[in-house]
C-alpha cells in the first residue's frame, strides 16, 4: 500500500529532481544558493515521505470504536447527579423517564447519522442547520448549541464538586470554579484532548455501575417503589424532558464520520448499540436506586449513587464509585469546554461573529477568545443558577436542536438537493422524523415556561446579531432560502451578474434543455426539444448543484458522466445536423441559473424532464418548481414512456391554459412524426347541451387550422384524471396544458403530476409564458 501511495506522488518527486538537475548547471555561479536549494529539496522529500507514511498508517474507526466513543460522551452527570433531580418530579418511575427519553432520542440519532454521512466533513450540527435553513437559523442554532454544551459542562462541574466533597471538605461552588479555571488553562495551551485513558475510565464506569446494580437487586424493597408516579403523568413527562440531556452525547460521534470505516453501516449501528447499552445502564441503575434507597434521601442529593453504594456496599465501595464519578464528570466538563468553544470559533470563521473569535493563537494554535468566552459563561451559570435550572435548560436546548435535525432531513430530502447524497438513509422515513418532531415539541411544552423563556433568550439575541452584524458579511441563503420565494429573480431591476464565462451569451437559442443528471433518457428529451427548435440554435445546459460552502472554481474536473454525455450530444448534432451547444454548469443556486440562462439566451422554450415523486420522498417538489410560474418563456415538461414511434397524438383542451399554444405544440409534433391528432375536451355530467355544442364547434374550428389530419370530441366524466389515463392507452404522445404551480400542490401532488405519472404513453405538459404574465398581473 505504501509503495502504491508513493508511486502516486511520483510527479512531485520528478519536479524536484528537475530542479536539482537545473541547479547543477549553476554550480560554479552560486555554490551557496545551490546548497540551499539541495536543503529545501531534501526537507520537502522528507515531508512527502512523512505524509505518505501517515496516510498509509492511518487507522479507520470500526464498530467497537464508534460504540466506545458514543458511550463515553454520555456517561457522566446524567447518571451520577441527575437521577435525584428527576426523582423529585416523578418519584420511583424515574427509570421509565429515562426509557422514554431514549425513545425520543432515537429519531434524532438516525437523522444525524444520515446528515453526517451526507456531510462528513461539515463540522457538526451547526453547519447541518446552517446549510439547510440559512445563516439566520445557523446563527441562532450555533448560539443554542454553544450554550447547551456550556450548560452541560457547568452541570458536570457541579456534580464533580459534589462528589469531590466526599473525599475532601471543600465548598462545592468554589471547587467547581477552580476546576473550570484549570480546564480553561489546559484548553488554551492545547492539551485539552481526552486521551485513550478515558476509554479505560469509561469501561471501569460501566463495570462499576453494573456491579452496583447487581449487588442492589437482592435488597430491593417493593415498598420504596410506591407510589409509582408521585407527580402524575405531567411529572413523568417533565422528568423525561429533564433527563433528555443524559443522552445528548449519543450523536457526537457523527462529527467524525469521515474517520469511521464503512460509515453507512458502522455509524448507525454504533449509535443504536451505544444508545441501547446506555439505556439499559440508566434504566437498571435508576430502578435499583429507587428500590434500595428511600426517595426522601435522594431528593436534593447531588450524589445519589454514592448514597446507593454506601447503602448496599459499604463506605469503601461508595468512595470507589465516587472516584469513578469524579473522573467521568471532569472529563465530560473538559470535553464540553473543548467542543463548545468550537461553535463560536466556526461562526467567527463563517463571518457570523467578529473575526477575532474565529482566529487561532499564533503560539498555542487554539481559539483562545472563544475558550475564554465559553468559560466565562460556564462560571456565570455555576454562580447564579441552581442545578435544576441548569439541567432543564441544557435538556431544552438539546431537544430543540434535535427537533430541527429531524426537520433538516425532511427538508433536504424533499427539496431534491443534488449534493445531498447520504451513504446511510434513516429507516421509516418520514414517520420516524415526524415522531421525533412531535415528541420533542411535546417534551418542550412539558418543561414549562422556563424553556419558552430560554428559547426567547437565545433567539432574540441571535436574530439581532444576524441583522446587525452577520447579514452584511455573508451571501449564503441555505437550501430553504434558495428553494423558497425568489423575489430577487423577479425584480425588474435585478442585475443578472455572476454568470458563466463558458457560455456564449452573444448567440441566442430558441430552445434551452435543462438537464439535472437524473434524466431517464437525455437524448430523447433533446430530440423532442430539437423538434421545437426547427433548425435554430439549441442550448443543452447540464446543471450540477454544489453546497454554498464549496467554491465553484474548485470544480474544474469534468466527471465521467459529463464526458460521456458531451460525446453523445456531439454525435447527435453531427448525425442529425442540429446546431446544439452543450454547457455543463456548476451552481450554488439552480433556480437562479435556470432563470438567468433562459433570460440571457432569449429562448422561446425551456424543456426539462418531469421530476415526479421519487422513492424515499413524500412530496413531488422539483428543483425549479417555483420558477414554473415566473419564467419568461414557454415551459415544456416531458416524461418519456419509451415510445419511439409517434403515430397518434392526444390533446386535452381545458380553459385554464393557453389552449392555442397547446394545440399548436401538439400539431407541430404530429407534423414532425406524420401522426394523427385527436382534440378532447372534458365536461362533467349535467353540463347544459348548449355549452357542449359550443365546445364542439370550437374544437372543430381548431381542427380546421391544424396541419395534420385531426378530429375532436367531447368527453363526459366526473373522474377526469382517471378517464384521461385510461384514454392514453390508445395514443403514443399525450399533450396538455399545465396548471399553475403552488406549494400545496407540491406537498399533496397535483392533477398534472397524476396525469403524467399515470399515462401509458409519453407526455408533454405545456405552460405558456403569456398565461404566467396574466396570472402575475
Amino acid at each position: 500500500m505504501f509503495h502504491k501511495t508513493l508511486f502516486g506522488r511520483k510527479q512531485e518527486f520528478v519536479n524536484f529532481y528537475l530542479k536539482l538537475c537545473l541547479s547543477k548547471a549553476l554550480w560554479e555561479r552560486n555554490a551557496q544558493n545551490l546548497f540551499l536549494t539541495y536543503k529545501v529539496i531534501y526537507v520537502r522529500i522528507l515531508d512527502l515521505i512523512r505524509e505518505v507514511l501517515l496516510k498509509a498508517l492511518e487507522r479507520k474507526l470500526g464498530l467497537l470504536s464508534v460504540v466506545a466513543i458514543s458511550i463515553s460522551a454520555m456517561l457522566g452527570s446524567g447518571i451520577f447527579v441527575l437521577p435525584s433531580l428527576a426523582i423529585a418530579q416523578t418519584g420511583p418511575s424515574v427509570w421509565l423517564a429515562y426509557l422514554l427519553a431514549s425513545l425520543c432520542v432515537l429519531p434524532a440519532s438516525m437523522s444525524k447519522s444520515e446528515l453526517a454521512t451526507a456531510m462528513p466533513t461539515s463540522g457538526g450540527t451547526y453547519v447541518y442547520l446552517e446549510r439547510t435553513f440559512g445563516p439566520l437559523a445557523g446563527t441562532v442554532a450555533g448560539l443554542g448549541l454553544w450554550l447547551s454544551l456550556l450548560l452541560k459542562a457547568a452541570f458536570a462541574l457541579v456534580g464533580f464538586g459534589a462528589y469531590l466533597t466526599i473525599l475532601a471538605d471543600v465548598p462545592l461552588i468554589t471547587t467547581a470554579i477552580i476546576s473550570l479555571l484549570l480546564i480553561t488553562i489546559l484548553n488554551i495551551f492545547g492539551v485539552g484532548k481526552v486521551s485513550s485513558a478515558l476509554m479505560v475510565v469509561v469501561a471501569i464506569a460501566i463495570t462499576s455501575l453494573m456491579a452496583l446494580s447487581g449487588i442492589s437487586i437482592p435488597v430491593l424493597d417493593k415498598d420504596l417503589m410506591t407510589p409509582f408516579m408521585t407527580g402524575g403523568f405531567s411529572g413523568l413527562m417533565s422528568s423525561t424532558a429533564l433527563v433528555f440531556v443524559s443522552y445528548a452525547g449519543v450523536t457526537k460521534v457523527a462529527a467524525i464520520a469521515e474517520e469511521i470505516k464503512s460509515p453507512e453501516k458502522n455509524l448507525p449501528r454504533g449509535i443504536l448499540l451505544s444508545l441501547l447499552l446506555v439505556t439499559i445502564i440508566y434504566c437498571v441503575t435508576t430502578f435499583t436506586l429507587v428500590g434500595s434507597v428511600p426517595s426522601s434521601e435522594l431528593i436534593g442529593n447531588y450524589r445519589p449513587l454514592y448514597t446507593m453504594a454506601q447503602t448496599v456496599g459499604g463506605k469503601g465501595f461508595a468512595i470507589f464509585i465516587s472516584i469513578i464519578g469524579i473522573l467521568t464528570m471532569i472529563s465530560m466538563a473538559n470535553a464540553g469546554i473543548l467542543a463548545s468553544s468550537r461553535f463560536p470559533f466556526a461562526m467567527g470563521r463563517d463571518r457570523l461573529l467578529p473575526g477575532a473569535i474565529g482566529t487561532l493563537h499564533k503560539k498555542y494554535l487554539t481559539p483562545v477568545w472563544s475558550i475564554l468566552l465559553s468559560s466565562i459563561i460556564v462560571a456565570a451559570t455555576i454562580l447564579f443558577m441552581d442545578v435544576t435550572k441548569i439541567a432543564k435548560l441544557a435538556s431544552g436546548f438539546m431537544l430543540l436542536i434535535y427537533v430541527f435535525e429531524n426537520i433538516a432531513v425532511i427538508v433536504l430530502r424533499e427539496m431534491r438537493v443534488q449534493w445531498y447524497r447520504p451513504q446511510f438513509k434513516s429507516p421509516m422515513y418520514p414517520f420516524l422524523q415526524i415522531l421525533g418532531i412531535l415528541s420533542g415539541v411535546g417534551l418542550l411544552f412539558g418543561m414549562g415556561f422556563i424553556i419558552v423563556t430560554a428559547i426567547l433568550v437565545i433567539s432574540i439575541p441571535g436574530v439581532a446579531l444576524f441583522l446587525a452584524y452577520s447579514r452584511k458579511r455573508t451571501t449564503r441563503r441555505g437550501v430553504l432560502g434558495i428553494r423558497g420565494k425568489r423575489s430577487d429573480l423577479v425584480d425588474e431591476n435585478v442585475s443578472l451578474t455572476n454568470f458563466y464565462e463558458s457560455i456564449d451569451l452573444t448567440k441566442d437559442a430558441k430552445v434551452v434543455v435543462s438537464l439535472f443528471g437524473n434524466e431517464r433518457s437525455p437524448e430523447t428529451l433533446i430530440q423532442m426539444a430539437a423538434a421545437m427548435s426547427e433548425g435554430e440554435n439549441l442550448e443543452v445546459a447540464h446543471f450540477t448543484e454544489v453546497p454554498e460552502q464549496t467554491e465553484l472554481k474548485d470544480l474544474n474536473t469534468e466527471t465521467v458522466y459529463l464526458r460521456s454525455l458531451r460525446r453523445r450530444i456531439i454525435a447527435m448534432s453531427v448525425e442529425q445536423n442540429i446546431p446544439i451547444t452543450f454547457d455543463p454548469i456548476a451552481s450554488h443556486d439552480i433556480s437562479r441559473s435556470v432563470f438567468e440562462i433562459s433570460q440571457r439566451l432569449h429562448c422561446l422554450w425551456l424543456f426539462k424532464e418531469w421530476g415526479g415523486k421519487k422513492r424515499g420522498n413524500f412530496t413531488v417538489h422539483n428543483p425549479v418548481g417555483w420558477l414554473r410560474n415566473h419564467l419568461q418563456c414557454n415551459l415544456a415538461i416531458f416524461r418519456d414512456a419509451g415510445v419511439r414511434y409517434i403515430r397518434k397524438v392526444l390533446v386535452i383542451v381545458n380553459n385554464n391554459c393557453d389552449y392555442e399554444l397547446v394545440v399548436d405544440t401538439a400539431d407541430h409534433f404530429a407534423t414532425m412524426n406524420k401522426a394523427s391528432l385527436d382534440l378532447v375536451k372534458i365536461f362533467k355530467e349535467k353540463t347544459p347541451k348548449n355549452v357542449l355544442d359550443e365546445a364542439q364547434n370550437r374544437l372543430a374550428s381548431m381542427c380546421e387550422r391544424t396541419k395534420v389530419l385531426s378530429k375532436s370530441r367531447v368527453l363526459i366524466s366526473n373522474k377526469p384524471v382517471e378517464d384521461i389515463i385510461q384514454l392514453t392507452a390508445e395514443y403514443d404522445l399525450f399533450v396538455f396544458g399545465a396548471s399553475n404551480h403552488s406549494f400545496i400542490k407540491d406537498v399533496i401532488g397535483s392533477d398534472d403530476d397524476r396525469l403524467i405519472a399515470g399515462a401509458s404513453c409519453s407526455v408533454i405538459s405545456v405552460q405558456s409564458s403569456q398565461i404566467i404574465h396574466e396570472g402575475r398581473s
